[in-house]
């Protein structure tokens, strides 16, 4: 067995960084057949997911992001491989909702 952490910080604020969660959540459902089971605290949202051969964390917070993922036997291999993917998606997922923020921003003060 692998395990990973990815710790990610961020400047969306709690609200943004929610919706990122569930939005993460939704997607590795449909995409990877995870199962994914959401959970809101006072502090953040955790999303505790599994699959076959995969389990782990995804805690947000207000100013931070951080994964845990434990991979089967049969995943060790392509534990680089897949770290790497799941960094790079997790990158863009904050640098989008990131523009979006900015750009919500920038309509609410006239600009």
């Amino acid at each position: 067995m692998t395990t990973f952490h990815i710790h990610r910080s961020h400047t969306l604020g709690l609200d943004a960084a929610r919706n990122l969660v569930q939005q993460w959540a939704e997607a590795a459902q449909c995409k990877h057949q995870m199962s994914c089971n959401v959970r809101e605290t006072e502090s953040g949202n955790r999303v505790d997911f599994e699959r076959s051969g995969v389990h782990g964390a995804l805690v947000a917070g207000a100013e931070e992001f951080d994964l845990t993922v434990t991979l089967g036997f049969l995943l060790t291999a392509f534990s680089q491989r897949i770290r790497a993917e799941i960094e790079q998606n997790l990158d863009l997922a904050i640098a989008e909702a990131t523009q979006v923020a900015g750009a919500g921003s920038d309509e609410s003060s006239g600009g």
